[in-house]
């Protein structure tokens, strides 16, 4: 009689000890999933900041060539007003601030609306498991 309680006890500890290993075990996967989720918020706002900074950049060096295209119009135009017959002139387009600072309140207002849609995607990141 004492072997069947024996042979019950060791089956019950062999169930008991993968039930507590698999509880164990969820919480782990639980902390591994906050840290990449974390990482993956981190690399998300990193990249965020160097797409602004490249857009930054880029407008930093449209607006001098903008001013620079702008004094060689200018230029043309004196010469060719100078050089040229009057009926045969056509005076080149010269781009005016106000354009770029249109341009400039454009893309601010997207940076705004892009803000936005930033808070509202970070309460529905979802993460895929590939090993399950």
């Amino acid at each position: 009689m004492e072997w069947p309680l024996v042979v019950a006890t060791f089956i019950l500890g062999i169930v008991l000890g993968y039930v507590i290993r698999s509880i164990f075990a969820k919480n782990t996967e639980s902390n591994g999933k906050d840290e990449v989720l974390e990482q993956t918020r981190l690399e998300l706002s990193q990249h965020k900041q160097e797409v602004t900074d490249h857009f930054e950049d880029h407008y930093q060096q449209l607006a001098e060539l903008t001013e620079q295209l702008n004094k060689v119009n200018k230029q043309w135009n004196e010469a060719a007003n100078t050089l040229a017959p009057k009926n045969s002139l056509k005076p080149l387009a010269t781009f005016g601030a106000n354009k770029a600072e249109e341009t400039k309140q454009d893309a601010n207002a997207l940076d705004d609306k892009e803000h936005l849609l930033d808070e509202q995607e970070t309460d529905s990141i979802i993460i895929v498991n590939q090993n399950h």
